[in-house]
């Protein structure tokens, strides 16, 4: 009869293995409670731009790229003078601002769609506007129905036959994709 003979080197092997094994798993387990009890709770991340509305600080951020798209349309309406193309491009009434209107760089009042088209077949007569755009940006600010373009341009006119520009920058207000109004401001090239 054959005696297996106990191999006690063997014997202690396999428990050290067995040891570390389950000290491996215990230090995982460990790890992961650590992990799943630390507080991930963050900030929300500030707003990357805001609007000074009657002394309250309101969040802006980025808008519809759409918008975009339908602001060159409408330059490029403006320089190839084509009045029903801009006037289809405006809205009637937006909730915000009501009428459609234009503040322009002398601080005037232009309101309405026709008044618009009117205003703008006699300047092209008189002054040959030509816009040519170098920035625009959409953005969106909490609390409104509609969007803003912020756009700059250089516009050059001719005035008394003499060649004139200027840099303009138009905050365009956008409902229901279309333009409700928009502020000039400008400055003389030098």
């Amino acid at each position: 009869m054959l005696h297996e003979r106990f191999d006690f080197f063997t014997f202690f092997m396999e428990i050290k293995i067995l040891t570390i094994m389950k000290n491996i798993v215990l230090i995982m387990l460990a790890c992961i409670a650590i992990t799943s009890c630390q507080n991930t709770t963050t900030e929300p991340a500030a707003a990357p731009g805001y609007l000074n509305a009657g002394g309250e600080r309101v969040n802006a951020y980025d808008g519809d790229p759409a918008n975009l798209a339908l602001v060159d349309a409408y330059i490029d309406a403006h320089n190839a003078r084509d009045l029903e193309a801009i006037a289809s491009m405006n809205i009637d009434s937006t909730e915000m601002l009501g009428s459609f209107k234009i503040i322009n760089s002398l601080g005037e009042l232009v309101e309405g769609v026709e008044t618009h088209k009117n205003t703008l077949a006699a300047w092209f007569d008189a002054e040959n506007p030509q816009w040519n755009t170098y920035f625009a940006y959409s953005m969106k600010v909490d609390g409104q129905p509609g969007e803003w373009v912020i756009t700059g341009h250089k516009l050059t006119r001719t005035i008394d036959g003499e060649e004139t520009s200027s840099y303009d920058i138009l905050d365009i207000y956008i409902e229901n994709g279309k333009i409700g109004g928009f502020w000039v401001y400008s400055r003389k090239e030098k």
